[in-house]
């Protein structure tokens, strides 16, 4: 009996796996599964709920084995990653997808339009500083307020007075109102608000933040003071890397962890 219920359960698991793969922008919460597994029993209460512990107990165990993750409340979406080694998870919100999305980071990136926002942790000042890069022109700055633990409203239109937390980003396919940004610590929230072109998200896994850490320290070490912020110096070393020891970094990202060193140097 307990080989036929594992049995069971993989097969569980591998179903809302598949699911999760064919659409993977997609959120789903235990009720959607059901519905999409049809383990629908709505004239026996007994199964249906059966059915919903088992489910339940199936995406908190992919939760836990780092096959899914939990981007709301009782709301799940498949990980998918930039590279093979799993070092840059991504996300992508509005559209036809999934409007919210919940991950824990100290250096993140927001794609809205044709701009790359990178919020960088602060550390000394429990503070995020955010760098603006528009790579179509070759564009970047940095925004003069720094953004604590609150809630901010990110968009293309010009701010009011009245408005308080309100975040205007100026650019190309960017909504007056496109997003609400929640930062709680390092825990962040971030809901499109169902935008025509969505918003895109990067931020780092656990093994991927430490290895993109470890490089940007040896370039600092190498790398002289009045270079260490210069992009062509960055894009030789990690070319280097890549040619040398098969390590492949994103160099935008590489740019923003040696950022986040120089700001929370000591």
């Amino acid at each position: 009996m307990t080989e036929t219920a594992a049995v069971t359960t993989n097969l569980l698991k591998e179903s809302i796996l598949k699911l999760f793969q064919k659409e993977a922008d997609r959120a789903y919460t235990v009720e959607d599964l059901v519905k999409a597994l049809k383990l629908q029993s709505p004239k026996d209460p007994q199964k249906q709920a059966q059915a919903i512990q088992e489910i339940t107990s199936s995406l908190n165990d992919l939760a836990k084995e780092g096959s899914i993750r939990e981007i709301f409340p009782s709301s799940f979406k498949g990980r998918r990653f930039f590279d093979n080694e799993k070092c840059i998870e991504h996300a992508y919100l509005g559209g036809m997808g999934n409007i919210q999305y919940h991950f824990a980071a100290s250096i993140f990136r927001l794609n809205i339009g044709v701009l790359s926002l990178f919020f960088i942790k602060d550390k000394s000042l429990g503070a995020w500083m955010v760098m603006v890069k528009d790579t179509t022109i070759g564009k970047d700055y940095c925004l003069t307020r720094r953004l604590s633990d609150d809630v901010y409203c990110v968009g293309s239109a010009q701010a009011k007075p009245e408005d308080g937390n309100y975040l205007c980003i100026d650019g190309k396919y960017i909504s007056k109102k496109h997003l609400t940004l929640s930062i709680g610590g390092e825990n962040i929230r971030i809901e499109d608000h169902n935008t025509l072109y969505g918003t895109r998200i990067d931020h780092f896994t656990d093994k991927g933040l430490a290895s993109y850490k470890q490089a940007a320290q040896l370039f600092l070490r190498e790398t002289e003071n009045q270079h260490q912020r210069d992009p062509v110096k960055q894009g030789r070393f990690i070319l280097e890397k890549l040619t040398q020891q098969h390590l492949n970094f994103e160099a935008t990202f590489f740019g923003a962890v040696v950022d986040a060193l120089l700001l929370n140097k000591t």
